[in-house]
Order: structure tokens, then C-alpha cells, then sequence
């Protein structure tokens, strides 16, 4: 992201949510972020977590090692362990880069590389987009790839552990295992190489066309390794974090060139599983960055499956779901090239929920023969099964029998419920649903079938209460937000007279917050919000912290000039209170409680005499 100098701070496009005018800034003498679209905010351990999903320690062991700064670990047997495995993946992690930056290489140095690079012409993969997924070629060699990793010094030993070499079963040594492929490196989300992608080229000029079967399979993937789980990985994720963040919806594709035509043509949210079905793991990984996907699937019958097997996925990740089924024959790759980035959008646009597309999709497969369309509904069964709201599945019900042209609601009902039970005793997804209920809620995961209370798996947790939020008084804040601008005030009388004359104790605790977290003359603003907590005035404070309205010179002028109004402000008040107390205690018969506050009124008169006197 980019970001321009706006006074003391910067500003730019909010990373984590979708806007068109900048509302991001950056206060670096706070060492404070915060934006005034989505109201995020917090220090740079709390940007890093956010936007890259990463842990506390990891965020703060990354920007130590970027700084250079050792950070003090335990020495117990624990720690010890995990020290060890992490600089085992780090150095893996750097194997992988290695190997990377060989296939990069060769994409232009290798006299075959020209075969690769026409395969990304032919798909219109710019030079740009191929740089920044880092693409390259495999040598058309035996073991290309482990003779300059071992002339580089890298261990062949843990080049076979990540399934970049394979050993040799008839002598020793090790051949690559990927060999005359274009190659799509697979990052995690935090940009660590752990896999390989490898789609197959044709046969070299001069070379035997290899007979029908032999010539192995059109993509090979890494294997599991100590970097790489399968169903943990999505491919795209930290190339599209930001956009996903920013967006609040993903885009799930199929495949590799897929994936790359669909960052190059500006859908730089698109994500997609390695080779297999959507697992829950990677449901949950992508639900860390949105709460809303879009799946973009083949309009063949494996799409059709894809789309079905998601579905509970989804669900149980609690991840919003829409489908875009393309035309027969086109995947995204091919639509783009086709009929553009426009046409597309559209399709995103107007994309139906995945219940409805499912309900849609089988009324059109069955079509008008009714043992077919009988067959359909009851195949419905463990897809409304799955939705344990029992509105949402009430109006789904009726939305089947709408679409299947069915009157009776109830024939309707007793079909998916037919359905469901025939898949949970088969060990479908109505088991998989109705196991994760206590037993007396199992009724309730059917169609048909109510409970009072129910609710669905996607209905986010009720939010801890928070103190409503509100602004402080205008004078206030003000002078407030010119201390916290210029901390180096706090040691001079203007801060304590402030402080003095503070009516809101919201803000003089505010004031105290500032004052504790005030290390150097900066203000710790993380610190300072921590300290500060649910605090009525939170979000005025979060927006101050991230402006730096007034520099030393006007700070003070606004604190000198505007702390003699506040005072007078104050002894108006008092006046007017001790004015009441008067008549009260002149209405008691109190005399002499009335003469003493009558010379307290006096006093007072002369204060505000004073007081304007000054300001003069």
C-alpha cells in the first residue's frame, strides 16, 4: 500500500476494508494506525496480526528480526523445542526460496525455457504477473535442480524432505522431481515458499513423443512435507490477502492459470485449494481474512460436485457462500480471455447463494422427468439438513417446492427429510451434522423438524458490552488532543493546570493514560488505548491518536489561550450553582448558611472579573 505525507502523519487506502477515498493514517511519532472508514486502529504488531493473520509472537519475532533486535526467549525444555522446529522451517522456508529463484532463472537462461515462457504468452500471463507469482521453468534434466542446490551447499537430505529431489533406487544420488514443467510456487500467508506446482510442457523439439499414458500427469504437486500440509494451503492467499481484507470477500477458483488470469485481470481476491476438495481447514484459514466467499466453479459435473461437497464446509466455518458457475466448456482462465474482465463481473455481481444455486442447479439437472425430479429433492435433503436456523430452512423448504412446481409443502418436507435420513444412515452429511449435535438436538438439524431456540452456525457470538460511545466536551477535547499531539507538555503548569480544571473524569483519566504511557517524549499509543480500555470516549481517542493536529509552537498557544476559558467556564458553573444554594438555604430560614454562600458568590463574581480581565 502507499502512503503520502498528510501533516505529521500519513495517509492512504484502508488495507482492510474497500474504499475509494484514503481514510488510513499513520502517525509514526505514535507508532499508531487508525482508520475512519472501518475504525481499525492499533500499533504495528496489531497491523501485522490483522492483515496477516499471524499470532502476537510471531508479529513481534518478525519485526524484531527486521529491526535486528534479538528478543529474549525461555530456556525451558518447551521453548527449546519450539526454537529448534522454527529455525528448522526457516531454514526449509530458505531452501524453497532457493530453488525458486533456480526455476525463475531458468525461465529465461535454460535453452528450453522459451517452451515455458510460450505457454504463458498463449495464455496472455504478462511479464509483470509472472514476476510477481515468481514463475519459472523446471529443466528438461534428470537432476538439474540438485546439482546447483548441492553446488550451492543446501542439503539434499532436506531437499528430499520438501519434495524438491527424490532418491534414486538403483545407486545413490537423487533426481529432481520436477523436470521440464512451467512451475507456480505456492507461498504461505506469510510469503514462506512451502510447495511446488508443476504443469507439464510438451515434448522438447527433436524428442520422441512419449506414448498415450507415459507422459505423466499434466500437473505434479509438492508432497507433504514439515512446510506444506495440502489441506491447510491455499494457493493465492498471501498474494491476495490484502484484497480479500480490503474487499471482505474471496474468490475460490480451481486452478493454477486460473487463479494467476484472475489477479492479472484485477480480481486480486481469488484463492484456490491444491488439487483437492475445500476442507474445513482451509475454509477456516480463509475465514481469518472474510467472512464472504464466491466460488467459481467449472459448469461440468465435477464442478457440480465441488459445489455440493463445499457447502457443509462453509457452513461449519461459518463463511458466507455465493456460486458463479461459468458456461459449459469455460473456466476462468478462458472467460476472461473470451470475453473480458467486464463480463465477468457481472457474473460475480449477480451471483445466487450456494443453497439457491444447489436447489437451482438440480431442478435443471433432473429436468421434467418426475422420477428424476422426485430423486432431486430427496437429494436435497442433507444440503437443508445442514441449516440449522429453522426460519432460514422454513423459507428453503418453501423455495424447493416453489422451483420444483410442487403444491404440497408438506409432500415436499417429508422428501429432504427422507433424504437427510437416508444420508446420515449412509454416512453423508446429515450423519456428519446430526453427530455434532447432543442427542435430544438431533431432531432439529431436519427438515420438517423445530426446536425452540435454535439458532445458526453462522449468527456471530453476542459482543461483550461495550461503554456507548461519545464524544467529550468540545473545549475539552481540544486541549485534551493539543497535550496528546505535544506530550512534552505534560511537564510543563499548562498540563497540570489542564488537568485541574477538567470537569469530564472520562478525560482526565484519559489525560492520566497519556501521561503513564508518555516514554521519550512519544506517546505508546497501543499502550495507552490498553490502559485506557472500553473507554466512552474510545473512539474519539483512536481517531485523535492517529492526527497530529498541532505542533510544539501552536500546541502550546491553544492550551495558554484556551485553558483561561475553561477556568471561566468552571467558575460559571459554580456560580450558578452557589446562586441556587442561596435561595434554597434563604427558603430553609438558614441565615447564616446563606450569608456564607453569599460571600462565596462574591468571590466568585470577582474570579470571573479576573479571570476575563486576563484573557484580555
Amino acid at each position: 500500500m502507499r502512503l503520502t505525507r498528510s501533516g505529521a502523519s500519513f495517509k492512504g487506502l484502508c488495507p482492510f476494508h474497500n474504499e475509494k477515498s484514503p481514510s488510513f493514517y499513520v502517525t509514526p511519532s505514535k507508532h499508531f494506525f487508525h482508520c475512519f472508514g472501518c475504525g481499525a486502529s492499533g500499533d504495528v504488531i496489531s497491523f501485522l496480526m490483522r492483515l496477516e493473520g499471524r499470532s502476537f509472537p510471531e508479529a513481534a519475532r518478525q519485526l524484531a528480526e527486521r529491526g535486528g533486535i534479538e528478543l529474549p526467549e525461555e530456556d525451558t525444555q518447551d521453548a527449546q523445542e519450539q526454537r529448534r522446529v522454527r529455525q528448522r522451517r526457516e531454514r526449509l522456508g530458505s531452501l524453497m526460496g532457493a530453488a525458486t529463484d533456480f526455476y525463475v532463472r531458468m525461465l529465461t537462461e535454460h535453452d528450453l525455457g522459451g517452451m515455458a515462457q510460450a505457454e504463458l504468452d498463449k495464455r496472455g500471463v504478462t511479464p509483470e504477473v509472472a514476476r510477481h507469482f515468481k514463475l519459472g521453468y523446471a529443466p528438461h534434466s534428470w537432476d538439474a535442480l540438485a546439482t546447483h542446490l548441492a553446488r550451492e551447499g543446501w542439503s539434499l537430505a532436506e531437499a528430499e524432505e520438501v519434495g524438491l529431489v527424490v532418491p534414486r533406487r538403483t545407486r545413490d544420488g537423487h533426481y529432481d522431481r520436477f523436470r521440464h514443467r512451467l512451475m507456480f510456487p505456492i507461498a504461505d500467508v506469510h510469503g514462506t515458499i512451502i510447495a511446488f506446482s508443476g504443469r507439464l510442457l510438451a515434448t522438447p523439439p527433436g524428442e520422441k513423443e512419449p506414448a498415450e499414458g507415459e507422459a505423466g500427469a499434466k500437473y505434479v504437486n509438492s508432497p507433504e512435507s514439515p512446510l506444506y500440509k495440502k489441506g491447510e494451503t491455499l494457493f493465492g492467499l498471501h498474494e491476495g490477502r490484502v484484497a480479500i481484507r480490503r474487499q471482505g470477500v474471496g474468490l475460490l477458483c480451481e486452478g493454477n492459470f486460473d487463479l494467476v488470469m484472475l489477479h492479472q485481470a484485477g480480481f486480486e481476491n481469488a484463492v484456490a485449494p491444491m488439487g483437492t476438495a475445500l476442507t474445513l481447514a482451509q475454509a477456516k484459514l480463509l475465514r481469518r481474512f472474510a467472512e464472504r466467499v464466491v466460488c467459481v466453479f467449472d459448469g461440468d459435473n465435477a464442478g457440480r460436485k465441488a459445489v455440493r461437497a463445499a457447502f457443509p464446509v462453509f457452513r461449519e466455518a461459518g463463511v458466507s457462500a455465493k456460486v458463479v458457475t461459468l458456461p459449459k466448456g469455460e473456466d476462468p482462465d478462458t472467460f476472461l480471455r473470451n470475453r473480458g474482465a467486464e463480463a465477468f463481473r457481472a457474473l460475480l455481481d449477480n451471483a445466487p447463494g450456494m443453497v439457491e444455486h444447489l436447489i437451482e442447479d438440480a431442478a435443471e439437472t433432473a429436468g421434467a422427468d418426475p422420477h428424476a425430479r422426485a430423486a432431486a429433492v430427496e437429494s436435497l435433503g442433507p444440503l437443508l439438513g445442514a441449516i440449522q436456523n429453522e426460519v432460514e430452512r422454513s423459507l428453503y423448504v418453501e423455495r424447493v417446492a416453489q422451483r420444483f412446481a410442487i403444491g404440497d409443502v408438506g409432500m415436499v418436507r417429508r422428501s429432504l427429510r427422507q433424504g437427510f435420513l437416508a444420508a446420515r444412515a449412509a454416512g453423508g452429511p446429515g450423519r456428519t451434522q446430526a453427530a455434532r449435535a447432543a442427542p435430544e438436538e438431533r431432531s432439529a438439524a431436519l427438515p420438517g423438524r423445530s426446536r425452540e431456540g435454535a439458532g445458526s452456525p453462522e449468527a456471530a457470538p453476542t459482543p461483550a458490552r461495550h461503554a456507548p460511545q461519545r464524544k467529550p466536551p468540545p473545549l475539552e477535547g481540544e486541549l485534551v488532543g493539543a497535550l496528546i499531539d505535544q506530550p512534552t507538555l505534560f511537564e510543563t503548569d499548562l498540563a497540570k493546570s489542564l488537568e485541574e480544571l477538567l470537569t469530564s473524569p472520562d478525560l482526565r483519566a484519559i489525560v492520566a493514560a497519556a501521561r503513564e504511557s508518555t516514554r521519550r517524549g512519544e506517546i505508546d499509543a497501543a499502550a495507552m488505548l490498553a490502559a485506557v480500555g472500553h473507554h466512552p470516549f474510545r473512539l474519539w481517542l483512536e481517531e485523535r491518536l492517529s492526527l497530529e493536529k498541532y505542533d510544539g509552537d501552536s500546541a502550546r498557544r491553544v492550551l495558554t489561550d484556551g485553558l483561561p476559558s475553561l477556568k471561566l467556564a468552571g467558575l460559571r458553573r459554580e456560580l450558578d450553582d452557589v446562586k441556587q444554594q442561596v435561595l434554597q438555604a434563604r427558603r430553609r430560614g438558614d441565615d447564616d448558611g446563606a450569608e456564607a454562600l453569599q460571600r462565596r458568590v462574591d468571590e466568585l463574581h470577582a474570579a470571573i472579573f479576573a479571570t476575563q480581565g486576563a484573557k484580555k
